[in-house]
């Protein structure tokens, strides 16, 4: 079957998480026997310091058609941006044939992408990642919601990440989705064996935005730990708290213990996951939580706010789900997982994780489903 992922960008040394779901999935499909070729058309402004151009090549057994512009925009270029794809669309077809099946991820680029199908009339499936599309309708942009409309409309199949997505997809749009999961790279993120230290070291990871709950965290964590030296948290990430996050550290004077670290790629995380004995993220919201199945496949306990996506595969044999916004509850979890962590199967962790999230599993489930659609 010869598929066309429709993608917004992709991984590089420099940007390492640009695309990386779509890509993922691209190699999974290719991985289970699908031809697979990726169209991405990478908008990103100038502050993304990156060459502009036509690109074609082919990165770990997927072709890549990719266009790259400094525009910076589009919500309010979709007409400008679906010329561009078709134009894409075409040099791929010229050089590979044309699809089975396409299948965009996000809305914002199965919006433009929905152009392919009207103009085409190729099978469209869309997967939905996005978080502002997590909550209430009235809480989305009214933008959002008409491309977001756009998009589905068009779909012959939408896909979600987690059944708490597809539910506010039902509720928000009358879409019926169908949950398949994300990918854990089991390439990079393997299983290893810990042995008590002198200082247990929690890890957290996520875009240090405030949704995220690193200022909850910090705060929690000074609770649970302010006379015991012997417990540090390290958070991982960039973004716009960053700062403000510092200054949470610096007034409970617990700079080293509590260290922010800047993003890295999936090499050095995995340094920092097998280092780790626990993961714990505060989240106010997740469509999934990639950076949890991460954890787990190195075999690493987690702690999770029941906030959408972890709720699917958090339990008691992986580590604590607790409310969200509830610093008791963080704090109790805490100071739990710092006394047992240990006494948690971390290999049966990493085992059941790799089983229910491998790229082989996920791009069999995809493969299964596009073939549902051409039949």
């Amino acid at each position: 079957m010869k598929v066309f992922v429709i993608s917004k960008g992709m991984p590089t040394e420099k940007y390492p998480l640009n695309g990386i779901f779509e890509f993922d999935q691209a190699k999974a499909l290719a991985k289970v026997g699908n031809d697979v070729a990726m169209l991405v058309i990478d908008f990103r402004s100038r502050s993304y310091k990156r060459k502009y151009g036509f690109f074609e090549y082919e990165k770990d057994g997927v072709k890549v058609f990719e266009l790259s512009l400094p525009l910076g925009i589009y919500r309010r270029a979709l007409p400008i941006l679906q010329r561009f794809l078709v134009k894409l669309y075409k040099k791929a077809v010229k050089s590979v044939g044309k699809p089975d099946v396409i299948h965009a991820h996000f809305y914002s680029i199965a919006a433009i992408a929905s152009v392919l199908k009207q103009k085409f009339d190729v099978p469209f499936v869309v997967t939905e990642h996005s978080s502002k599309l997590n909550r209430n309708i009235k809480e989305i942009s009214e933008l959002d919601v008409k491309l977001a409309q756009k998009a589905y409309k068009n779909a012959d199949r939408v896909v979600t990440v987690s059944n708490a997505l597809a539910q506010n997809l039902k509720e928000n749009f009358v879409v019926d989705a169908v949950v398949i999961h994300n990918i854990v790279d089991v390439a990079h993120f393997q299983y290893v064996k810990r042995t008590p230290k002198d200082v247990f070291t929690f890890v957290s990871v996520g875009n240090i935005i405030k949704i995220k709950g690193f200022d909850f965290l910090i705060e929690a964590f000074a609770d649970a730990f302010n006379d015991d030296k012997s417990v540090s948290l390290k958070i991982v990430g960039a973004g716009p708290e960053r700062e403000r996050l510092q200054a949470i550290v610096n007034q409970y004077d617990m700079s080293d213990r509590i260290i922010l670290l800047n993003e890295v790629g999936r090499d050095k995380l995995k340094d920092i996951y097998q280092d780790g004995d626990a993961f714990v993220l505060a989240s106010r919201s997740e469509t999934f939580g990639v950076v949890f199945i991460e954890a787990m496949a190195t075999g690493l306990p987690v702690i999770a706010t029941d906030c959408g996506g972890p709720s699917d595969f958090v339990n008691e044999k992986n580590g604590y789900l607790i409310p969200v916004d509830d610093k008791k509850s963080l704090v109790d979890a805490l100071v739990k997982m710092r006394n047992n962590a240990y006494s948690f199967n971390t290999l049966e962790v990493s085992e059941l994780t790799v089983k229910q999230f491998s790229p082989e599993n996920i791009g069999n489930a995809l493969t299964n489903l596009f073939r549902g659609i051409i039949r």
